[in-house]
């Protein structure tokens, strides 16, 4: 059995390392024979597969003819297919790539989805980025310093790491997105983030040179895999209660908590909360003062089917036509209010990942359940015999 893997695992680097590119729209990139020594995709992206061999097969191999269904496909010679097999790969997620692969568990993988602590899935999670050899050096050079703005870390990465000039600007966006995800920066006293140290210590805080980060900003990297995106005003007793009720709570309900001022990476600001509405699995809306951002952000939550549990001072700050829905109200002036709110929101957010419904108002409760498009017939049907893009 031991011989068998090694066997798997030595074809799968053989097959990453002879990797030619091919982009999205189908034609061949400028440096199609020289190999990515970086992945494609996000870690977070990545998680996807070892995390349905564990949801789907108990952590079993499977053949990668059956896997691709678990993550949204339809053939195991879609390109999209096997390139997400190929990061997952990179990462040391899983071993065996390929649309005729036997697919297993790698031991990072394992601890990541399916880990006996909170330590073991941090460990996890900073071994799977290191894994990247480029990605662990680059976070070397820039270690408890500011990343400069894209021209110049490209100039950065060309001259220094290597990298083509025709793959700078998909590194810069999936290096971002991977630390950003692992929570990898802190915020020095001007508001700029700062890259972590990712030394393969989940508990190490930031040290920044010539200045300190606010001690707010110096957690340890992510637990969860889920995320809780929390919507909500800004500013005076506010950051008081995600601080100190909403961050905690979320924590224990065994999500990730999110804020629009925890996102560091480039874009408009709203591009960033859409995305963050997106792959949230539940979101918390802080309804208080009818804040019009927030109750625009609760639209596009709704529009996409996502449970959202609410949080009021007031009542009547909730619309009438919501008010049927998972929420929670609160009295600043009762005693031990914030301990009574961190437990209650605990419960709903625990009660909401059983029953989503119960957060989700009609009509859009009814597309929570519709296929998605990549399931549908002409989509995954559409793959060259080889998995490559369609021209």
């Amino acid at each position: 059995m031991a011989k068998k893997k090694r066997q798997r695992k030595n074809a799968t680097a053989e097959a990453q390392a002879t990797e030619t590119l091919q982009d999205d729209g189908g034609g061949r990139d400028s440096a199609q024979t020289k190999e990515w020594n970086f992945p494609r995709h996000t870690l977070e992206d990545a998680i996807k597969v070892p995390q349905a061999l564990e949801e789907k097969n108990a952590g079993k191999p499977v053949e990668a003819a059956e896997l691709v269904k678990w993550v949204g496909f339809r053939k195991a010679n879609d390109w999209r297919f096997l390139n997400l097999l190929r990061t997952a790969n990179a990462y040391g997620l899983v071993l065996g790539s390929g649309a005729a692969a036997i697919v297993e568990m790698d031991k990072i993988g394992s601890d990541l989805v399916a880990p006996s602590s909170a330590d073991q899935r941090q460990k996890a999670l900073l071994a799977a980025f290191n894994n990247v050899d480029l990605f662990k050096r680059v976070v070397q050079y820039y270690e408890n310093k500011r990343i400069p703005e894209d021209e110049y870390f490209g100039n950065t990465l060309a001259r220094e790491f290597f990298v083509p000039r025709d793959r700078v600007e998909t590194f810069i966006a999936v290096f971002n997105k991977n630390l950003e995800f692992l929570k990898a920066f802190a915020v020095d006293r001007e508001g700029k983030p700062v890259v972590k140290t990712i030394s393969g210590k989940p508990d190490v805080k930031v040290q920044i040179a010539e200045t300190k980060p606010d001690p707010d900003q110096t957690e340890s990297i992510r637990e969860f895999l889920d995320d809780c995106f929390v919507m909500m005003p800004f500013g005076t007793w506010f950051d008081r209660y995600y601080k100190e009720v909403y961050f905690p709570a979320i924590k224990d309900a065994g999500f990730e908590p999110v804020r629009a001022d925890d996102l560091f990476h480039t874009g408009s600001v709203m591009e960033q909360i859409w995305d963050q509405i997106q792959k949230a699995k539940v979101l918390l809306a802080e309804l208080t003062g009818k804040n019009a951002n927030v109750f625009y952000e609760l639209g596009l939550a709704h529009a996409l089917a996502k449970p959202v549990v609410f949080v009021t001072a007031s009542i009547d700050d909730v619309p009438f036509d919501l008010r049927h829905l998972r929420g929670i109200t609160y009295d600043v002036r009762e005693p031990e209010w914030s301990d009574k709110l961190r437990k209650s929101l605990t419960t709903y957010l625990k009660n909401t990942r059983l029953d989503p419904s119960k957060s989700i108002p009609q009509p859009f409760r009814d597309s929570a359940v519709r296929p998605r498009p990549e399931d549908s017939e002409d989509i995954g049907g559409d793959s060259e015999p080889n998995g490559k893009p369609p021209k």
